[in-house]
């Protein structure tokens, strides 16, 4: 909608003039911007009506505290930083998973087209909703302290895209673990990397906050402490034992120890850069 008119009612409610409808109204989630252009008026799949306003980023108020942090992304742990700090993205409890799983099943058997499917439909998207909705919040919450607390952040140029694709191959040449590389894409998925990627970007945009997307190749193979690079000094999903000097630390906090490093070496803030990862694709993005 180009031509925008909005009367407040109170605290919580205003009203949108909505062409052929006239005034609807809407409940205020957070403050209307003091200025904003069009306005999008969307449905969600659990068939939620939803209006949003185009408004400036507003800028975040911080102080300077000289602090940086390397971020690994994972998947038993969502964010695991250099400073030991772990972060896991909410999902949809038990019960809800339960009943999720259940009603999946019940959709495979329902004829397609009848209200009963459509009813389950609903029901589905409701929690998937749900779902979305808690890691919207986690990631708006997560990036707000992330941006406030630290003056440069490494994180890791993941290609999320090509990671998840299928494993099932061609006729010619069908995959193997197709099984299992499924599952792996659903759990990856599930983290919403590239979003809290984009949104840590543009809210360090509007401060004086860099954001360094490094190469993450060899990060969790190579030792923090010594360089050594050795597929065998990650000896589990948790554990990282040095073949060299025999440094013992957690995993994925010795690949965001790396991470930070690399981070470091490319904004010339004292890192010191090891052999291994390639850096050509290493990009710093600056306030």
């Amino acid at each position: 909608m180009r031509d925008v008119t909005v009367v407040r009612l109170n605290r919580r409610w205003a009203t949108i003039n909505v062409a052929k409808l006239g005034p609807v109204r809407f409940r205020l989630s957070r403050p209307l911007p003091e200025a904003f252009g069009m306005a999008h008026i969307t449905m969600d799949r659990a068939g939620r009506w939803h209006v949003s306003f185009t408004a400036p980023q507003p800028v975040l108020e911080r102080t300077t505290t000289g602090r940086s942090i390397g971020l690994d992304a994972g998947v038993v742990a969502t964010l695991t930083g250099s400073d030991r700090m772990r972060r896991h993205a909410p999902g949809l409890g038990a019960d809800e998973a339960h009943r999720l799983r259940r009603l999946q099943r019940k959709l495979a058997r329902q004829q397609k087209g009848s209200n009963r499917r459509a009813r389950t439909k609903s029901s589905i998207g409701r929690l998937r909703a749900r779902e979305a909705d808690r890691r919207k919040n986690w990631i708006e919450q997560t990036t707000t302290e992330l941006v406030g607390d630290y003056d440069l952040i490494a994180i890791e140029d993941l290609r999320v895209k090509n990671m998840v694709r299928s494993a099932k191959g061609t006729v010619e040449q069908p995959g193997t673990h197709v099984a299992q590389k499924r599952g792996l894409n659903r759990a990856i998925s599930a983290q919403s990397w590239s979003q809290f990627r984009r949104r840590l970007e543009d809210k360090a945009a509007t401060c004086d906050v860099t954001v360094v997307a490094v190469n993450p190749a060899f990060t969790s193979q190579r030792c923090s402490a010594c360089g050594h690079t050795e597929e065998m000094n990650r000896e589990s999903q948790a554990v990282f034992l040095c073949r060299a000097c025999e440094h013992y630390d957690n995993a994925d906090v010795n690949a965001a120890t790396n991470i930070l490093a690399a981070g470091l070496a490319v904004t010339a803030r004292g890192g010191t850069p090891r052999q291994g990862p390639d850096e050509t694709r290493t990009r710093p993005v600056a306030a």
